[in-house]
């Protein structure tokens, strides 16, 4: 049975500016039910509070100065999302909309932005899953920003994934596939990290072990492809039905390399000159793919 909802709110007068925090105290529980929208004004900070629960059903909407202010072990999980939409019209630096915990810095404006946090676990197609928080992140200008991004995790959002091997994942809209991106884990500030985004997409934390070689993950495999680490080519093995094109993908999506080969194959040598050392994603023309590390 959920425990009755005291929420306290506290309203101050900065330099003429209303500002207000509503307080989820501990022992309580608020859900916002499926269908149902809470909107969070401007100046508001929505806290909730060791041992207290806020389950989000349904949509929390944050307007641009609105926050949220999750006590570590107490953060807002459920089915439905929280959005926030602002507009920077100046290179971001160490911006955290709405304190989802989506942290960004740019070498350029993002003109809108539009940060979208969920709580359900994804999985790769693989079969491996993620921890129980996801973002998908939109700009009104969308490529060419070198971002440097942040993502903050709660230990209760794990699933068994070991802190130290967290790594941020990313993937295109409607795409089960995807591709890890070279990260750094900050235990004390439960945050992983990432740099040189051209752009932005959907991404959330998964087992870093997923990146670390080279694995087919979409249906019908039967790619292989080695040496791993590979440096000035790969050679690419199908046991499987073969391939007449491909091709390959950074860390941030952007298609390096395409070929169009003359007739079905199962075996081809690629070279990689010229390509940035990193985790690339590889895919044929019948949508199997594979990670490869290249140095």
């Amino acid at each position: 049975m959920r425990t009755a909802v005291t929420v306290f709110l506290l309203v101050a007068l900065w330099s003429g500016e209303l500002a207000a925090q509503a307080v989820l105290r501990s022992g309580s529980t608020l859900q916002v039910l499926p269908g149902t929208t809470l909107h969070v004004p401007d100046g508001l900070s929505l806290g909730v509070e060791p041992g207290a629960s806020l389950v989000n059903d349904g949509t929390v909407v944050l307007a641009p100065t609105a926050t949220v202010i999750e006590a570590p072990g107490s953060p807002i999980t459920g089915l439905g999302t929280e959005r926030i939409d602002l507009l920077v019209a100046a290179p971001p630096v160490g911006l955290e909309p709405g304190g989802l915990g989506f942290r960004i810095d740019a070498a350029i404006a993002p003109d809108s932005l539009t940060v979208l946090r969920g709580h359900t676990v994804l999985t790769d197609t693989s079969g491996a899953s993620g921890i129980a928080r996801w973002y998908r992140v939109t700009a009104g200008n969308n490529s060419g920003l070198a971002a440097a991004i942040g993502l903050r995790y709660d230990l209760t959002e794990l699933q068994g994934i070991a802190e130290a091997v967290l790594m941020i994942y990313t993937a295109h809209p409607g795409d089960s596939i995807w591709l890890g991106i070279p990260s750094a884990v900050n235990m004390p500030q439960t945050t992983v990290s990432a740099i040189a985004l051209d752009s932005l997409g959907t991404f959330t934390l998964f087992d870093g072990s997923l990146g670390t070689a080279a694995h087919a993950t979409a249906p019908h495999a039967g790619l292989h492809a080695g040496p791993i680490p590979a440096t000035d080519h790969l050679e690419l093995n199908d046991s499987g039905p073969g391939f007449s094109g491909l091709v390959v993908m950074d860390a941030a999506g952007r298609v390096l390399l395409r070929q169009r080969l003359p007739h079905r194959t199962k075996r081809h040598r690629i070279l990689l000159s010229g390509l940035a050392s990193g985790l690339h994603l590889l895919r044929t023309d019948d949508g199997r793919s594979l990670r490869f590390m290249h140095r």
